[in-house]
């Protein structure tokens, strides 16, 4: 039956050769309409392999600048537990004094300000420490930082 078919287009289009690319271009756009779950499940197994290997790639290239990234971490980590110690503090000094008002309103800034860097010390931190679980955490924590879901931006 395909052979019919072949002819009949190789006829109208001039060559069976012709007719079969032009079939086989028809067929494979079909197959290309629906993408089974056994395809994106090799897609996504090939994209994480991919993936690992440029962060791989990306982790001798930038082997000379270790020192640099633990300096930054150490940096924003100290500067976030400083934060949160001086919080806790001003809060145990405010409980003592006779007069607790400047002291608790100093922990109350000192834990706000702890609080909105903590998306920033968990990316740098999962930078430094994460490894391969880098890739997926930072996209939930910057979809986390912007507001946004990362459902959303995944269909």
């Amino acid at each position: 039956m395909l052979s019919a078919i072949t002819e009949f287009f190789g006829n109208m289009f001039g060559t069976a050769k012709a007719s079969e690319k032009m079939l086989d271009g028809i067929t494979n756009g079909v197959d290309k309409l629906f993408y089974t779950a056994e395809e994106k499940a090799e897609d996504g197994a090939k994209a994480r392999t991919e993936g690992f290997a440029v962060y791989m790639k990306w982790l001798e290239s930038t082997s000379g600048s270790r020192v640099a990234r633990r300096v930054i971490a150490f940096m924003v980590t100290g500067i976030w537990v400083f934060e949160h110690l001086m919080s806790v503090l001003f809060g145990a000094i405010g409980i003592f004094v006779d007069d607790p008002t400047k002291y608790i309103e100093a922990s109350k800034m000192f834990a706000e300000h702890a609080s909105s860097n903590n998306s920033l010390v968990g990316v740098v931190l999962l930078f430094y420490f994460g490894g391969p679980a880098a890739i997926d955490g930072v996209k939930g924590l910057v979809m986390k930082w912007t507001n946004k879901n990362p459902q959303q931006t995944a269909s």
